[in-house]
């Protein structure tokens, strides 16, 4: 009866020990948890703090300190009922920064672990930068670089449990090749060879953590919960042994050897592979059916029976892919402009880039009215409800005319301090219908998971222009094939024997 009552205390109330030269036994596990409302729960059948203080038990009364994080100053320390999924904003920078003031307050030989429980997205507030982004650059990207830097330096390891959406099927490296690009390089700048792509493989494909081979990434559904996170924690925060190097060693290296040398040529040439591309070029507004492992004619030249290939309509298809151009109209069309000054009518018709402008040019070379009028606008557009800013913005021209002028403006500067309504709204989009067992309908963005048939595949880019509007890159992410040997085989061997001249096809 007291055991969920000392847990609870311990995650509300667990104060930084006193200096001392002896450091605590085995490493101080330092969980940052993301606090952002974009995060899953971290079970469906328990409340937010119980998961919380449930998954601190799985320590067995092993020291940890607890980071819940969202912005800049939504950061909480050893404080469990603050978990509740409702920060405005997610920048990791801050929470690695005040995991550096916590790691410095201890004895300097403390053990040290990162667990970091996250979705992944990066969404740092502007305003928490503003004067720190140098000119030109995105806040995005200026947060994660500082980021990688700061992770480097402070000589921890680092684990990240991701949660959230995982593919219906996984492979040994899958793990590794699955997660987003930041969180990869997080756990590269952390843990430096340990994190090489050929290391998380192996401790993968035997589900151990070695001395050397060391699985720093781990996966977790919505609907997997705390049966997933548990055996996670419990390996994360267990000393590391020889095991997954013994078992590489005794059960593969040597017994396979001979085997891989024969086979590897034939079992790895074909397209595709990992690593391979694959490129859809589309039109705005036309459909383009996916076949897959049908023999087609390659752009390149010859013949190919694997990959994707065009059909000239649905049926037989594995997917159906349309690019679909940004809709929204930011210029005003349709609005009564009577009403507004001649300066609010010229910004109101202006694209999104020289308004921005704009407000940054006014307050300091316009008159003073002008430098009234830009700090009142950026003051009003920063509040302005985005729900309603939405609606504004994708109402139709033909609509429009019984809008308030004045309100359009404000919601369409609102969208320059509100990055991720800007990029639902502006970003180019290709949307998916999949057919078959495992059908879906999306919109694909950068870095999204899309199965096609038997491959999985991460969406790399989204290009405008080349032949038609727009370019879809597809990265092959998990690729079936005989023992699987283009899973768990290292992209640079597979390329080293392959003898072609290039990874990358047109998809014809």
């Amino acid at each position: 009866m007291l055991a969920p009552l000392v847990v609870a205390l311990m995650a509300t109330n667990t104060p930084a020990p006193a200096a001392s030269p002896t450091p605590p036994p085995g490493s101080i596990i330092l969980f940052l948890v993301d606090n952002s409302a974009s995060l899953p729960p971290l079970d469906p059948e328990e409340k937010r703090v119980a998961a919380l203080e449930k998954m601190f038990g799985f320590l067995q009364g092993q020291p940890y300190r607890l980071v819940l994080f969202g912005g800049r100053d939504e950061i909480y320390v050893d404080d469990v009922q603050r978990y509740r999924n409702n920060g405005q904003w997610t920048d990791f920078y801050f929470a690695f920064d005040k995991a550096r003031e916590l790691i410095a307050s201890y004895p300097r030989r403390t053990d040290f672990k990162i667990v970091l429980l996250t979705d992944a997205i990066v969404d740092p507030a502007p305003q928490d930068w503003e004067g720190a982004v140098p000119a030109g650059r995105d806040v995005r990207a200026h947060s994660i670089s500082r980021t990688l830097e700061l992770v480097g330096s402070l000589g921890v390891p680092l684990y990240v449990i991701l949660v959230g959406d995982v593919p219906a099927e996984g492979v040994a490296a899958g793990d590794r090749e699955q997660s987003p690009a930041f969180v990869l390089d997080l756990v590269r700048a952390a843990n430096g060879r340990e994190a090489a792509p050929f290391a998380q493989s192996i401790a993968s494909f035997f589900k151990d953590d070695g001395l050397l081979l060391k699985k720093f990434v781990y996966r977790v559904a919505p609907h997997e919960g705390l049966k997933r996170i548990e055996p996670a924690v419990r390996r994360i925060a267990a000393p590391a042994t020889v095991g997954v190097e013994l078992k590489f060693m005794s059960g593969l290296v040597l017994p396979l050897a001979l085997f891989v040398a024969l086979l590897l040529g034939i079992l790895v040439r074909s397209f595709p592979g990992a690593g391979d591309v694959e490129v859809v070029e589309l039109t705005t507004g036309v459909p383009v059916h996916l076949a897959v492992d049908r023999l087609h004619r390659l752009e390149s030249g010859g013949w190919g029976s694997t990959g994707l290939s065009l059909l000239p309509d649905a049926r037989g298809a594995a997917a159906t892919l349309t690019y679909q151009a940004p809709p929204l109209d930011v210029q005003g069309r349709g609005l009564d402009l009577e009403a507004l000054d001649a300066l609010s009518r010229r910004l109101v018709s202006v694209p999104l880039d020289e308004l921005k402008r704009a407000l940054d040019e006014l307050p300091a070379s316009g008159s003073k009215e002008d430098k009234i009028y830009a700090l009142n606008l950026d003051y009003v557009a920063r509040n302005f409800d985005a729900t309603r800013a939405e609606a504004l913005l994708l109402s139709p021209p033909e609509k429009r005319r019984a809008l308030s002028a004045l309100d359009f403006l404000r919601a369409k500067a609102h969208l320059l301090s509100n990055a991720d309504l800007r990029r639902r709204l502006l970003d180019p989009r290709v949307h998916l219908v999949g057919y078959g067992k495992d059908a879906e309908r999306k919109d694909l963005h950068p870095g999204s998971l899309v199965r096609i048939g038997p491959y999985a595949f991460v969406v790399r880019d989204i290009q405008q222009g080349g032949r038609k509007d727009a370019r879809l890159v597809l990265y092959y992410d998990s690729v079936p094939s005989l023992l699987g040997f283009k899973s768990w085989l290292p992209a640079r061997l597979q390329r080293a024997v392959r003898l072609r001249r290039s990874s990358q096809r047109v998809v014809s």
